[in-house]
Order: C-alpha cells, then sequence, then structure tokens
C-alpha cells in the first residue's frame, strides 16, 4: 500500500469531507502531519518509504518542514497541492473579514509561486476551482465525508456556571477540568469567565468559556439547555459563607446533577446520593464522582430528576410535582 504523507494545519474539515475518501478509494495509507509542529525524530525515514505528498491549503511557515518539501520534490515523489477554497487568487479575498483575509494571504497566497513551484498536481473541491485553474489540469476530488461526520455525537456535558466572583473556584477547578478532558474524550465543558479566564483554559480540550451576561439573559441563553453534570464547588471562605444554595436550583432547571462542595449552604440542604453530591475539597474526589456519573447515567438521571422535583416544591410548598 502506498504511504501517503499528509501535511496539514490543524483537524481540516476538508479532510473528512474530501481527502480520507479520496486516498481509501486509491488504497493510500494517510499518515497526517501537523506542520505547526516539528517533524517528527523519524520523518527522514517516513519520507524514504512515502509514495505521495499531499500539501492542505497552506505552505508551512517552518523552515525545517519548507526544506523537507523541497526533499520530497528532490526524491521523485508525487507531490499534490490541495485546495477547498480559492486561496490563490487575492481578488475574492476582499469580501471576507480582514483577520481571516490576513491569514489567508499570509499562509497560502504570500506563497503561491512556491506552491505552484512545489506540486505536480493540484487537487481541487469544486467545479468552479478546477474552471479557474484548468490550465494546471487539475483533479477534481469528489464530495465524499466520512460516516463519523454524519453521525450525531453523545457527549458528556459539564458545566461550571459561576458568576465573576467565583475567580477562587474557577482557579480551583482548572486542573480537575484538565484532568477530566485528559482522561475522556466524550466531555464537553463549559464555563463562564473574562478574558483572563479564557487565556487559562484556551489549552484545555473541548472547554468553551462564555463571556459572563446578565442574569435575564443568562436565563435566555440557557432556555432549553440540558447539561448532565453541573459543577458547584464553594472554597471556604468568609464571602461564601453567606452565599445561599441558589446554584441547586441551576441545577434543576438544567437538569443537571448537581456536585456541590461539602460546606454550607449545601450541606443540610442537598440529599447527598440522591438529589445530588456533596463533595470534599480535594479535586480527586470530584474526578472520582464525575467518573461514576459518567458510568451510570441511570443514576444522573435520577439524581437529577429528583432535584427538579423537590424544586418546584420551593415555588409552592402544597403542590407535589410530578
Amino acid at each position: 500500500m502506498t504511504s501517503a504523507l499528509v501535511l496539514h494545519q490543524g483537524a481540516e474539515s476538508s479532510l473528512d469531507y474530501f481527502l480520507h475518501s479520496a486516498l481509501q478509494e486509491r488504497q493510500w495509507q494517510a499518515v497526517l502531519l501537523d506542520t505547526r509542529q516539528r517533524p517528527p525524530a523519524d520523518f527522514a525515514s517516513q519520507l524514504k518509504q512515502a509514495g505521495v505528498v499531499i500539501l492542505v491549503r497552506y505552505w508551512p511557515s517552518g523552515w525545517c518542514w519548507r526544506g523537507w518539501l523541497r526533499q520530497a520534490k528532490r526524491q521523485g515523489l508525487r507531490c499534490i497541492y490541495w485546495m477547498d477554497d480559492d486561496l490563490l487568487d487575492r481578488s475574492g479575498f476582499e469580501v471576507l473579514p480582514r483577520k481571516y483575509a490576513a491569514k489567508l494571504r499570509r499562509l497560502a497566497w504570500d506563497h503561491r509561486h512556491s506552491i505552484l513551484d512545489w506540486c505536480q498536481e493540484l487537487w481541487v473541491s469544486t467545479p468552479t476551482l478546477a474552471e479557474r485553474y484548468g490550465n494546471l489540469n487539475p483533479e477534481l476530488i469528489p464530495l465524499h465525508p466520512q460516516v463519523r461526520v454524519l453521525e450525531q455525537i453523545r457527549s458528556f456535558t459539564i458545566g461550571y456556571h459561576g458568576t465573576a466572583s467565583h475567580r477562587q473556584e474557577l482557579l480551583w477547578l482548572y486542573p480537575l477540568i484538565a484532568q477530566v478532558q485528559e482522561r475522556y474524550s466524550d466531555t464537553l465543558v463549559e464555563v463562564y469567565g473574562d478574558e483572563e479566564v479564557r487565556r487559562l483554559y484556551a489549552s484545555v480540550p473541548r472547554v468553551r468559556v462564555h463571556h459572563p451576561v446578565p442574569w435575564e439573559r443568562y436565563r435566555q441563553l440557557t432556555a432549553g439547555q440540558r447539561l448532565d453534570c453541573l459543577l458547584c464547588p464553594l472554597l471556604g471562605n468568609g464571602f461564601n459563607g453567606a452565599r445561599a444554595a441558589v446554584k441547586y436550583f441551576d441545577a434543576a432547571r438544567l437538569g443537571a446533577a448537581g456536585l456541590y462542595s461539602d460546606r454550607l449552604p449545601y450541606s443540610g440542604f442537598v440529599k447527598h446520593g440522591e438529589d445530588g453530591l456533596l463533595l470534599g475539597d480535594q479535586p480527586w474526589q470530584w474526578l472520582d464522582a464525575i467518573h461514576q456519573l459518567l458510568s451510570d447515567p441511570h443514576r444522573r438521571d435520577l439524581m437529577a430528576d429528583a432535584a427538579h422535583k423537590r424544586a418546584y416544591n420551593f415555588v409552592n410548598p402544597e403542590i407535589v410535582h410530578d
């Protein structure tokens, strides 16, 4: 089987929509290499064993990758450039946002001569591109998405919906969330925080940081939203000691199983194991609880349902909500 080195910059959607199927049809074994990283230590041997090199969209910025591309051409490998937008005609960039247009110029258009000099073949995604670059005899690659692109991914959603007053909790949560995201590949986490919080969590995969919004706007944005788990840590300090158990009702509204610090206002309020979990201050305790809830969706749903029913009793204690 022919080995095809696919040089890309991040998980480009065109890999799943076009290239993986094109490689499979040709019975080429794809070796994905992200040019934002340094070449692997054994890249020289990979290049010797390869028959094809495919450059996806962008000319690498690192001199080392550029040197290897030129080596591939000298070695007589089949050099293919893949393009699924018109990256070589700057006139089309005028309608794009300025920042995105600058990116395309920096990574593709500025290097158009190097790209065209390097590649022996041009692969394109649409008949329009095939027509525009007809003088280069491009090959039109059909749209053929991978099955996994069409499948709905069942993910485990975890939220922390604290306000700006919870900076200590956001810092405390960081190593815990990093461990969760490292251990599991199907967990999504959302938190609320400012730009500093966004930078803090930027390196953790599958974490979405929402900008804080006023209460009424928050209620509108989360209307109909459902979380699997709501994290409600509360560190021990004088300010937190005067808080009320309002996050319990957020968990109930979001259909989530709540995880709470085992201190006031939650200790004595949350019925541990029935409508929430009371946990100590050690991150491993929270990590273990998340694992239990992730592994046992039935228990998680029972806990969330119990909290939802009990919450309605606070609306009107005389009415039992079913």
